[in-house]
């Protein structure tokens, strides 16, 4: 027992020891895979694609509410191109802007869930992983721009 604490002070230890030992974030699996990246980051060259917009978080970044009818709104940003995400069930429908042709990738920390070719007016669909988190991965000309993690079903982790 140290000297320097109290009963209390002891108290106070064993259940902050406690809590850090049982606690979990609650976007546990994203933290994770952001991390990951921090450290595995393969292709340095790619451009981070920032979230600039989500429907689910209101402009005072309070508590998201949401009608269990409506679809999911994100958008991505970074110097090269904008992309703009619907999630309706379990598809994905998106538009890249500029433009044109684009391999657009969905990965999830296990991988590759998803590939598609964008039209010539930069849209595409294809399905959204599950659960989890996932980012979009969008390569042309030999440019690639990855979006931050995120997660299809925002209440899947909650």
């Amino acid at each position: 027992m140290d000297p320097d604490l109290s009963r209390d002070d002891h108290a106070l230890m064993a259940a902050l020891r406690e809590a850090l030992a049982t606690g979990h974030h609650p976007r546990e699996e994203l933290v994770v895979a952001n991390a990951q990246d921090a450290f595995t980051f393969a292709d340095l060259e790619a451009e981070l694609a920032g979230l600039v917009f989500d429907s689910l978080l209101p402009a005072d970044a309070g508590p998201a509410e949401r009608d269990g009818t409506a679809t999911r709104m994100i958008v991505f940003e970074s110097e090269a191109l904008s992309m703009e995400l619907e999630f309706v069930g379990d598809t994905v429908v998106g538009q890249i802007a500029p433009g044109g042709r684009r391999r657009v990738t969905v990965e999830t920390p296990d991988g590759v869930a998803a590939e598609v070719t964008t039209d010539e007016l930069g849209c595409f669909s294809l399905p959204a992983p599950a659960n989890g988190p996932l980012r979009f991965r969008i390569v042309r000309d030999g440019s690639t721009t990855v979006t931050e993690w995120t997660h299809a079903d925002p209440d899947a982790t909650a």
